[in-house]
């Protein structure tokens, strides 16, 4: 019992921050780059790419909870049960990242072939990464205040990954149209995937097991633990927010180099939003304490994506646009925290009421949501922009393409985020007070 609430010293914390930073890159980069990377560089047409990311998503979403069931069921070792698939997805993975930009890139021929192989493959690498390790918070310690700061650096690496990379990665590509920076970037990314996350894998320790009484599920419980009112609803939530967030990072770019004209304002930006929501994660953990996640989530929703409205009075005006930086970097800095101790809640909740051991399986589910909202959010942009004649050519766009962009950048995410933060403020069913009686019966059940 005592290991169960075993206080996770820093050493260990700070490995599983690197773990988690290690994480970041796929994702960020591909999210923010690989379209105007394949556009402008490979000169893939932007529908095409669009179709690519739709299918390619979807496809390997798919593949997910299959890959959580494997890893759920495969053999726990003397190193732990998640930890030898997280380092063994994190070089796959990191291999394979590389061969997204330099295989289309370097071919003679088939470079949309090229390009739809290695993007499936990372579809399948990523996740064995991912969900490993969105499984081991569940499985480092069942204290409460512990779990919530683990959710705090999991959610700190996670934002500082992600507004680092935004502030570097302007700096390092240069001229968008330009290949060699996108090299740079790419080579230095991998580093960090596979360096980080093999130092972090072997600096943490799983401690949780599940309960005598709790059994491994079958493929077919997927269904059930689905179907957990918690779950889907959490899940509905991201879908919807998150399909906003990639219809945002896939436009951005495109944004700060056409509609305002230079790409290293994005640098600016990001350091301001980074600034801003470092101490609104540290605040996360007395915050949850008082209000509880539900009503703080469903809060923060709401200052990501609503609050930038304000930049249509004026798209290209720097002032209006830090302001509502600043806003969004107070909702970011409370949502990611609470983003994974939610998903550790509902894991809980599986166990409790299924009597399922489902970390694999809900981590397997939240990934296939975001890859589903990946493909979608990825594809928009690519769609939109094919319609109004984006040319990758021309230095200055025209009007039509302008506005698209200015749509995909604010308004898209702002519908989208605020059905995300209505369905979660009103359906999901643990309150602070329900989820405080859960945590007490939990902890007697594995004791």
């Amino acid at each position: 019992m005592g290991e169960l609430n075993e206080k996770i010293s820093v050493k260990e914390k700070i490995s599983y921050a690197l773990t988690n930073l290690g994480n970041i890159p796929v994702q960020a980069i591909l999210g923010s780059y690989l379209l105007i990377f394949y556009t402008n560089i490979v000169g893939l047409n932007p529908a095409a790419c669009a179709t690519l990311f739709l299918i390619a998503r979807i496809l390997d979403g798919l593949n997910d909870p299959l890959i959580g069931f494997c890893i759920d069921h495969a053999k726990t070792t003397k190193m732990g049960h998640f930890r030898p698939t997280l380092l063994f997805g994190s070089i796959a993975c990191g291999i394979n990242f590389l061969l997204m930009f330099y295989g289309p890139y370097m071919a003679t021929g088939g470079k949309l072939v090229i390009a739809y192989v290695t993007y499936i493959l990372i579809g399948v690498l990523f996740p064995v990464m991912d969900i490993s390790l969105n499984s081991m918070l569940p499985v480092m310690t069942s204290d409460v205040k512990e779990r919530t700061a683990l959710s705090s650096i999991k959610g700190f690496a996670y934002m500082a990954g992600i507004f680092g990379l935004n502030i570097v990665a302007p700096i390092i590509i240069g001229d968008t149209n330009i290949a060699a920076g996108y090299f740079r970037l790419v080579v230095i990314a991998t580093v960090i995937i596979i360096g980080f996350s093999v130092l972090g894998t072997l600096g943490i320790k799983e401690r949780i097991q599940a309960a005598p009484d709790t059994e491994s599920y079958k493929f077919r419980d997927l269904f059930r633990i689905l179907t957990a009112r918690p779950v889907w609803v959490t899940f509905l939530t991201a879908l919807t927010y998150f399909v906003g967030t990639y219809i945002l990072n896939t436009a951005n770019t495109y944004f700060y180099t056409y509609v305002l004209g230079d790409l290293s304002l994005l640098s600016l930006v990001s350091i301001v939003q980074l600034l801003t929501l470092i101490p609104f994660t540290v605040l996360a953990v007395p915050l949850v304490n008082r209000f509880g996640k539900k009503r703080l989530y469903a809060l923060s929703l709401v200052m990501i994506t609503l609050i930038p409205l304000v930049r249509l009075f004026n798209v290209t005006n720097i002032p209006i646009l830090l302001i509502a930086t600043v806003v969004t970097g107070i909702g970011s800095g409370l949502s990611m925290p609470l983003t994974y101790a939610i998903q550790a809640d509902n894991t809980d909740y599986v166990e409790l009421h299924l009597g399922i051991k489902a970390q694999g399986a809900i981590a397997s589910l939240s990934s296939f949501i975001t890859k589903c909202a990946m493909g979608i959010g990825g594809a928009i942009p690519g769609y939109i922009l094919a319609v109004v004649g984006f040319d990758a050519k021309a230095a200055t766009q025209t009007g039509s393409v302008n506005f698209a962009i200015v749509f995909c950048v604010i308004i898209a995410p702002a519908i989208l985020g605020a059905l995300g933060a209505l369905i979660f403020a009103v359906l999901y069913p643990l309150s602070k007070e329900k989820l405080d009686a859960q945590n007490e019966e939990i902890v007697k059940i594995r004791g």
